[in-house]
């Protein structure tokens, strides 16, 4: 069968300590959303949750919280996070693109720069799995790396704005990343029946490279 997972994700999740706290952004979207609702009624996927850092803050918050990873590494730390601080979550070792949850099933789904690290093609197919759990109206944040990032165009490249091996930046380390600008990551999930398309941009510099980020909110017809 198939697998997305770039096995280089293994020995990070199993080596690092990294991703320990949640991303401001995925905390604004969030908040902004959710914060006045009854919380234990709203259903939250944190989709490729790596670290487990936003895992975390959506159980602590009070949500009803489900998580997955195609690491064991990965599961495994999340879940002893959860448990040091008594906190209940549904994580699961899961591929993204063999996603099993009930069709109109979460209010909203966060991605944390997990999806773009695949060919365009699943990356395509994961969004259209998102879609069909989403519930009518849930809303989807996702977060992924734009072309002024440092190590694009460099390593192999796979397909358009797609690269692995890179030789510059943070990714040397990371296999395989697709890189978006607005207006492609804006079309592809108007293609998958995304609405309500909105863009925030990051953009910061960790250790000389330069990291660009697209922030993306859009909305369940």
């Amino acid at each position: 069968m198939k697998t997305s997972m770039d096995p280089i994700w293994d020995k990070i999740h199993s080596s690092k300590e990294w991703g320990q706290y949640p991303a401001e952004h995925i905390i604004r979207f969030v908040a902004r959303n959710y914060y006045n609702c009854n919380r234990k009624n709203v259903k939250i996927l944190d989709f490729g949750m790596g670290g487990g850092a936003h895992t975390w803050y959506l159980a602590r918050e009070g949500f009803d919280t489900y998580a997955f990873d195609g690491s064991e590494f990965a599961v495994q730390r999340t879940q002893n996070k959860l448990d040091r601080e008594n906190l209940c979550a549904n994580v699961r070792k899961l591929d993204g693109l063999y996603l099993d949850y009930p069709d109109n099933y979460f209010d909203a789904v966060i991605d944390n720069v997990s999806i773009d690290a695949n060919k365009l093609i699943d990356i395509t197919s994961m969004y259209k799995a998102i879609y069909k759990i989403l519930k009518p109206s849930g809303k989807l944040c996702t977060v992924c790396f734009d072309k002024n990032t440092t190590g694009y165009g460099t390593g192999e490249q796979v397909e358009k704005d797609t690269f692995t091996n890179m030789t510059e930046g943070i990714f040397k380390t990371s296999g395989l990343h697709h890189f978006f600008d607005k207006e492609s990551i804006s079309h592809l999930l108007t293609d998958v029946g995304f609405k309500e398309i909105k863009h925030e941009s990051l953009a910061y510099t960790d250790a000389g490279n330069t990291i660009s980020e697209i922030i993306t909110t859009c909305v369940k017809k």
